[in-house]
């Protein structure tokens, strides 16, 4: 195939669109124009160099979409469908106005693909490290029910939901951190700099010096001397954790212990972990998945192997027959509350509704949680570097005063 550079007017619209496309040759890529209700005005030959040159240009781009853009994207997709737009027509439309230009080659791409005969949940299915499994799952599930633009306008609801959930964690650990970098920037400074200046002056004056500064200065002379193997130490540290995370049973291990972590994995990680499987799976069901499908998916989606392996006992044993809230209640990882809700929507016949109803319960638990740790951890951090601070002072300044008293 060959690339062709093409001019053309929408025959409903007058709407100019100028794109690249793929056809065997001049003729072949007419004919698909006029089939996608375009009238072509100018058709060139792409040159090779062009296309080495787009090829390298993209390589050299930021090959990621973040949660954020593909959120966007979906919203931007479901209103220009709405608008009475054809799928091609919106993608068009979207993919010129896009920044990032590895995420605008796959819209293309997409766009050539759907041209060329596919359905979109297939074209999308080319691409999964951008589009996840449950972002397909449901526009196949909108192909089928025939309403796609509601289908989409759904599911960027769910991704505007899931990225607002992040941003509401991200913001919640933001200060935190903040506080933390700037208290091991103090006492990195503090060993490293300052700490050493002070131990020569003491150690020209031969001042008996006290048992705090001691050890203030024995700990800045063994950072001085080990502090490249420390630093090579934590470099290794950290490439034996990613490697070791290949390893299914290390990394059911590693998600085993998170939820160990005091207060952070019992309030926060768990209610995260109960809130994306609900807003996952009640989303699935909702846009006409099948309960076994919508628990395959959810159980991938999580991202945590003891929950994923708790999904898939209860799907093995729902496809048998058992109710999904009598399943949830024999897993551990699941609170009482949550199987009860389900329960709930079971009898009464919107289970979906009740899964986001419980999925938003657990997200306002965790919004309340995380604002709670915030507001304690702030001034426990600030009396923390205040401390160090203190301890560092004193130590330093101690024999100051003794070696004042010696001289009066």
């Amino acid at each position: 195939m060959v690339e062709y550079k093409y001019t053309a007017e929408h025959q409903t619209t007058g709407k100019r669109v100028t794109n690249i496309a793929k056809a065997d040759s001049v003729s072949d890529l007419v004919s698909q124009l006029r089939t996608d209700g375009l009238l072509p005005l100018t058709v060139n030959k792409v040159a090779a160099a062009s296309n080495q040159a787009k090829s390298l240009k993209i390589f050299l781009t930021r090959r990621r979409v973040t949660g954020k853009e593909l959120a966007v994207f979906t919203r931007q997709l479901g209103v220009t469908l709405a608008s009475g737009l054809l799928l091609t027509e919106a993608l068009d439309a979207i993919g010129e106005d896009l920044e990032n230009e590895f995420f605008q080659d796959v819209i293309s791409k997409i766009r050539a693909s759907i041209q060329g005969g596919s359905d979109l949940s297939t074209a999308l299915a080319k691409f999964p490290k951008v589009f996840p499994v449950t972002y397909t799952a449901i526009i196949k599930s909108g192909e089928a029910t025939g309403e796609m633009h509601k289908t989409i306008a759904g599911l960027a609801k769910y991704l505007e939901d899931t990225e607002r959930l992040k941003e509401k964690v991200k913001s919640a650990v933001r200060y935190p951190l903040f506080v933390m970098g700037f208290a091991i920037l103090v006492v990195t400074v503090m060993v490293l700099v300052l700490i050493p200046k002070f131990a020569a002056m003491f150690e020209s004056a031969g001042a008996k010096l006290p048992f705090l500064t001691r050890v203030i200065i024995n700990i800045s002379n063994f950072s001085i001397h080990f502090a490249p193997f420390l630093i090579v130490g934590c470099i290794l540290g950290w490439i034996a954790f990613v490697y070791c995370l290949r390893f299914e049973k290390f990394r059911y291990t590693v998600d085993a212990l998170k939820l160990r972590i005091p207060i952070l994995g019992k309030h926060v990680i768990h209610k995260a972990l109960v809130s994306r499987f609900c807003r996952t799976f009640g989303f699935l069901i909702a846009g006409g998945v099948s309960v076994s499908n919508s628990l395959d998916i959810t159980s991938q989606v999580v991202d945590h192997r003891l929950m994923g392996d708790a999904i898939a006992q209860i799907r093995e044993r729902v496809v048998g027959g058992s109710t999904i809230s009598g399943e949830m209640r024999k897993q551990k990882i699941f609170p009482r509350l949550a199987s009860k809700m389900v329960a709930v929507g079971e009898r009464s016949g919107r289970l979906s509704e009740m899964f986001e109803r419980t999925a938003g319960y657990y997200e306002d638990e965790l919004e309340s949680t995380l604002q709670n740790l915030t507001t304690m951890l702030e001034p426990v951090l600030i009396i923390f570097v205040g401390a160090i601070v203190l301890i560092v002072v004193l130590a330093l300044y101690l024999p100051i005063f003794h070696l004042a008293s010696a001289i009066r």
